[in-house]
Formats: C-alpha cells, structure tokens, sequence
C-alpha cells in the first residue's frame, strides 16, 4: 500500500510550480548559506548518504531554491539535498533563485518539509500548527489546500497535546501515529504512561491497544459510548462527568478556529 502523502496534492502543485518559474542557474557552492530561520527536522544520516549516492551517479534531478542575500543566496528549500550535494563533492549545484520575502520563504519551506517522506507524525503536526498560527490558515483552508479532510488535520494537531516524552517517543519510531490517538483519548498522563509502557514491553498494536483503552474508559466511564458518538460528530474530544444526578459534557478545542466549527456543528 502506498503511502499517504500529508502533504496531499494541493501544495506539492505550488512548490512545483514555483520551481519551474524562476531563473535557474548553477553557482558555486560556496556562494550557498543556509537560512538560521528556516525550520528544520531531523535528517538521517543513512537517506542523506543514500541521496549523496544517487546524486554523484545522476546527478541533482531538482534544484535547490534559494533567494539572494547580499553576496551570497540563502536556501528557501531544498537544505536536504544541498547537504548530500556536498557529500557527494559537488563544486556547484543547480539553483531557482526566487524573489521571496520573509514570509514567502518560511512558507516555501514549510512545503518542501512536508514533501519529505521521513517526517513523523510530530514533525507533520508541527508544520501544519505553523500553516494555522505563521500564516493565518484555518483548519479547513489548509486542508482544501493540501487535499485531505479536516479531520486529518485536526487529529495531527491533537498529538502536540501529547506529554513531550510521548512526543519524543514517537519521534524516535517507538510509538506510531495509531498508538497516539489512542493515547489522546485518555484522561490523565497515570493512564497514558501504563499503556506506553504496555506498548514497549508487550508490542501492544494499535488495535490491541484501541481495545485496552476502551475497556478501561468503559471501567471508569458509564457514558463511553456516548463520549465516542459525541466525538465523531464533532470531530474532538468530549469527556462526561457525572455525580449525584449532576454532570458535566466537556468538549475540547484546540483554536479559535476550531471552537467556532464545533459551535457551528452544534446550532445544526
């Protein structure tokens, strides 16, 4: 089965189109800086050597894009492969050099991130918070734009709710994007930290732990099913409280935004 791009087709369109338009050149290497702002994952070692490989055997397939910056041109995207072009002992690599400003580069190189396939589902819900808060995005224009539903864009930004030590975990591979949902849906970080722990000593799959959890919610909770049928429709999570003929039905939210499409869900 084939990979799901996040990135959808939408905005792989636009980092195609820009560098397609532009004045494309070969310079020197020297004359190429990195940008101190531009936002940067982690790049493994080993697809950095790969790419190196492939580069001295074939060449640089699609150039770098940079903007000028006094003397010298300042990477917008393609960092990954001006590294592995200097591992592969390049003297000058090909360029677009683009007439970006600030925000247009940030936002360029934001797209060539997500075009990475090695992102985890961190670094994913990373750059589609900076889409929301850096350039305005709601989460239904970023998710028309890069062609996946809005939910999938909401269910990545809830993984930034997560603890940071589960955030690093699945950074490093050790828990998958199904584990984190699961995880989310719990209610304190006791329960969250049982089942990570269930999940690196046993190999707890998501569907064992989809099952775990429920039973567990279904333990403390006489109103789960309610709290799931609530969350599908609205899209987030919903939590009863209920003591002495008395509750409470708390529904989470994660931006303004995303307040006033729940809002507009419940006046239907």
């Amino acid at each position: 089965m084939n990979k799901r791009d996040p990135l959808g087709r939408g905005l792989s369109a636009i980092l195609k189109d820009a560098e397609e338009k532009g004045n494309i050149r070969s310079i020197p290497v020297e004359l190429i800086v990195t940008n101190p702002n531009q936002p940067r994952f982690s790049i493994k070692e080993e697809t950095l050597e790969n790419l190196a490989l492939s580069i001295k055997e074939k060449g640089l397939l699609q150039p770098i894009v940079v903007r000028k910056k006094g003397d010298k041109y300042e990477i917008v995207a393609g960092e990954r492969r001006f590294r592995a072009c200097l591992m592969a002992g390049l003297k000058e690599v090909q360029v677009n050099i683009k007439d970006y400003d600030d925000s247009e580069a940030l936002e360029a190189a934001l797209i060539e991130n997500l075009q990475r396939e090695d992102l985890n589902p961190i670094e994913i819900a990373a750059v589609y918070d900076r889409f929301i808060n850096d350039f305005g995005y709601t989460q239904q224009e970023l998710a028309e734009k890069i062609g996946i539903d809005r939910s999938t864009v909401a269910n990545f930004l809830r993984l930034l709710l997560l603890p940071q030590w589960i955030k690093d975990l699945i950074g490093e591979g050790k828990l998958t994007y199904g584990h984190a949902r699961s995880l989310i849906s719990l209610s304190n970080e006791k329960e969250q930290k049982k089942f990570v722990n269930k999940i690196l000593n046993e190999g707890l799959s998501v569907r064992e732990l989809e099952r775990e959890v429920k039973k567990t919610k279904e333990k403390t909770s006489p109103f789960i099913h309610i709290e799931e049928t609530l969350r599908e429709i609205l899209g987030t999570k919903v939590n009863i409280t209920y003591k002495k003929n008395k509750g409470k039905i708390i529904i989470e939210f994660y931006s303004k935004e995303d307040m006033e499409r729940i809002l507009e869900l419940l006046s239907r």
